[in-house]
């Protein structure tokens, strides 16, 4: 069990953590280019885990420790197949596959670079900043519960600026377009949904003890959403294509755009 850093400098180390990862996400949200999107995101997570380091906190206690490296892969890998396995069992069930549909997935680049950036872009930055860096440094100075619920909170708040950006190619577009109370709504549903998501990744990083499992945990689920989003589109084409078929909206399932994918 790592000793805790000194309480004055945990809360200082608390305070610039916040700072700097609320700069440093709505600097990656205004950056357009991919490659400049991924170095920011990176050099958050980097003076995040400078930040926990100077308070105190040690590698272990960021989870990076590797007495803890095996037991996090196992965890990881255990979790996201479990994970992956439910995902696509949704994108197969007509009842649910609807939930799935969303026009990034359905793009046209390939699925090969959209699993890549996924899994070695989007995921390790977030993990490293928000289940090694600030989940770290709220252990220093509190409860496990605590821990938790602060950097899931920052977690899910993050998602505010993508959500606004990216509600319009989901399958809910025709429902929120030009309404703002059900935007708001489901930007606050996305921000409760991803919290909880960010408490079971630092469930899975504190029963581990190793950051590896909540990555590896995280890319897994991410990675079977685009594999069943595409599988979701792929379907309903040839449900709207078969004879006798209803409309494009009732035959994808519910909440299906009435444009076409990535139209």
């Amino acid at each position: 069990m790592p000793a805790r850093p000194a309480a004055p400098r945990i809360r200082r180390g608390q305070v610039a953590a916040v700072a700097t990862v609320a700069a440093l996400d709505l600097l990656a949200h205004r950056i357009d280019h991919q490659a400049g999107r991924t170095a920011a995101r990176y050099g958050a997570a980097v003076a995040l885990l400078g930040i926990a380091r100077a308070a105190g906190v040690s590698w272990a206690g960021l989870g990076l420790g590797r007495g803890d490296l095996g037991s996090g892969m196992r965890t990881g890998l255990v979790a996201g197949g479990c994970a992956a396995a439910a995902v696509l069992a949704a994108a197969a069930l007509p009842a649910t596959r609807g939930f799935l549909l969303d026009e990034r997935a359905a793009g046209r680049g390939g699925l090969a670079s959209g699993l890549a950036r996924i899994t070695f872009a989007a995921v390790p930055p977030e993990e490293l900043s928000y289940r090694s860096a600030l989940l770290g440094i709220w252990l220093g100075d509190g409860t496990r519960a605590g821990a938790v619920a602060w950097s899931s909170a920052l977690f899910g708040v993050s998602h505010i600026l993508p959500t606004l950006s990216t509600m319009s190619q989901t399958a809910l577009d025709r429902h929120l377009a030009r309404r703002p109370l059900r935007q708001a709504a489901f930007v606050a549903g996305n921000v409760v949904a991803t919290s909880a998501a960010g408490a079971v990744f630092a469930w899975l990083r504190l029963r581990s003890g190793s950051v590896a499992a909540p990555l590896l945990a995280h890319a897994a689920l991410n990675d079977s959403a685009l594999i069943a989003g595409r599988v979701a589109h792929r379907l309903g084409r040839r449900v709207r294509a078969s004879p006798g078929a209803p409309d494009a909206g009732k035959a994808a399932g519910p909440d299906v755009p009435s444009r076409p994918p990535g139209g």
